[in-house]
């Protein structure tokens, strides 16, 4: 069946939105001619605290919801808890200022922009390669989104649980500043809170910028 120009109109925002963040942090990325000096201490100290913004989307969404499209912007806090020679542990707490859902036009009466908000307050984070300026990592968290209307159909629930996972890299520009680059699976359900629960899978790439403090 042929999309519906409104949709694909929305599809290539959330690419342009996603994209554009990650593009344009990307070309601010030091590249390894521009490598600052050993010496200048990259490791993450067990009690560091990270303050840091980040922003992405999916073009689409998989499984039994399909024609989804999502974008969230959020504020990280995190704390080391853990460091060692090669790994570090973190704690990360993200709050949802903005998360938009966007669906098929004729799906259902009413706008095809849902608007939510809310927080992850459970995740933790390992950063590999402590010492370098170029540190890995893989994360989860869990936590929950409301949403102006029923997530991702009518008749499920305002109110979900938000599982994810993923992995990206941080590229430190300075001791106490970094950029993040990342991919998160993401997974949007109300836990059969309500009688209808289909549940909303979407591949989430985002960007975003941190500094550290002791």
């Amino acid at each position: 069946m042929k999309r519906p120009p409104s949709l694909n109109l929305q599809q290539n925002l959330v690419k342009a939105l996603a994209l554009g963040v990650f593009s344009a942090l990307v070309g601010f990325t030091p590249l390894h001619g521009a490598e600052p000096s050993p010496g200048a201490g990259y490791a993450l100290a067990k009690g560091s605290n990270e303050f840091g913004l980040w922003a992405g989307g999916s073009p689409d969404s998989v499984g039994n919801i399909e024609d989804r499209q999502l974008l969230l912007v959020a504020l990280r806090y995190g704390r080391v808890l853990a460091a060692w020679e090669s790994v570090s542990l973190q704690y990360t707490l993200d709050i949802f200022p903005a998360a938009v859902v966007f669906e098929p036009d004729h799906f259902r009466s009413g706008s095809s922009t849902i608007y939510g908000a809310g927080l992850s307050p459970f995740g933790f984070k390992l950063n590999f390669l402590p010492q370098s300026w170029i540190q890995p990592f893989i994360d989860a968290s869990v936590g929950f989104l409301y949403f102006q209307r029923d997530i991702p159909v009518p008749d499920s629930s305002r109110f979900n649980f938000t599982p994810e996972a993923g992995l990206g890299v941080q590229f430190f520009l300075a001791p106490n500043y970094a950029l993040t680059h990342g991919y998160k699976f993401h997974h949007i359900s109300n836990a059969s809170i309500s009688q209808n629960n289909p549940g909303m899978n979407s591949h989430v790439i985002y960007a975003g910028f941190s500094f550290l403090t002791p």
